[in-house]
């Protein structure tokens, strides 16, 4: 009689294995463990890692690479991260912002060098200042976004590209 009991016992708990599906990962990620691993990452970032001559257009079309390249290869480790269920979305629209926002600086440091290098007249030297402050400024407003969806997420910068305060992570 004893053995029935525990025989039936063992197919109970056996049953209900298998009925509930175990938790995933991202259902056992918490957000403050998923913005440590972020961190651990993206802490520090630089916009980019190699080092280019610089002075010529081939050097700023590298490090433009240089700088799309060394964010997709971080990106890509925080998106083989485990992202608590409850975070799904807003992660996945960080990401695709974040890789979004270092093509932008890659596109503007080529920009500005083409500024920089095509001021041979003074006419063109005097419209160089607005030209730069234009471009410098140009990722302020995506910046403005990944900011505040970073604020959300209590995630650091990834892009190695945005200034940090003494206020963010």
């Amino acid at each position: 009689m004893r053995y029935r009991r525990f025989a039936f016992l063992i197919v109970c708990l056996t049953l209900t294995q298998w009925e509930t599906s175990p938790p995933t990962v991202a259902d056992t990620t918490t957000p403050a463990r998923y913005t440590r691993s972020v961190t651990a990452i993206c802490a520090h970032a630089l916009l980019f890692e190699g080092r280019h001559a610089v002075g010529t257009r081939a050097g700023a079309l590298a490090v433009a690479h240089d700088i799309r390249a060394t964010n997709r290869r971080r990106l890509r480790r925080v998106a083989g991260l485990p992202v608590p269920s409850s975070e799904q979305r807003p992660v996945k629209r960080w990401l695709v912002l974040e890789q979004r926002l270092a093509n932008v600086f890659a596109t503007t440091y080529v920009r500005i060098y083409d500024v920089i290098a095509a001021a041979t007249t003074p006419a063109r030297r005097a419209r160089e200042p607005a030209r730069l402050n234009r471009l410098v400024h140009l990722p302020d407003r995506l910046e403005g976004t990944v900011l505040r969806l970073e604020s959300r997420l209590h995630l650091p910068d990834c892009t190695g590209g945005i200034q940090s305060s003494p206020s963010r992570p």
